[in-house]
């Protein structure tokens, strides 16, 4: 959808952490923050469409010193090099990025044929 904001994780690699988000939030968009290493970035949809794991920053990002920019997954390595705080962060970044699941009557309603209605709550009548 056009206007759609893109989340980039950014990860402060190689020191400065003390004015790593500070610097980040003067350049860009930052949608949540671990302090002191992580971030996401909000980014217009297609910005990173380019961006894979650990590659170039797209134009619409101001370069960071000694930050990284994960637009896809973290490689393996990056992981484990991560506390287990900020692995916390980067699941929860991963499962909001997962397509919900669709399941056969969603956001339909209760009488629609072919489908049952839900259970009346124990004590009721019909």
């Amino acid at each position: 959808m056009a206007g759609e904001l893109s989340e980039v994780l950014v990860i402060a690699e190689n020191g400065g952490h003390e004015t790593f988000l500070e610097e980040l939030r003067a350049r860009a968009t930052v949608i949540q923050a671990l302090p002191p290493r992580l971030a996401l970035v909000a980014l217009p949809a297609g910005a990173d469409a380019a961006l894979g794991a650990g590659r170039p920053v797209p134009s619409s990002l101001p370069r960071l010193p000694g930050a990284t920019c994960y637009g896809d997954d973290l490689p393996a390595d990056v992981l484990d090099r991560l506390t287990g705080q900020e692995r916390l962060f980067v699941e929860a970044w991963r499962l909001r990025r997962r397509k919900a699941r669709q399941r056969p009557g969603d956001h339909l309603p209760w009488d629609v044929p072919g489908h049952r209605p839900p259970d009346l709550p124990p004590g009721a009548t019909p």
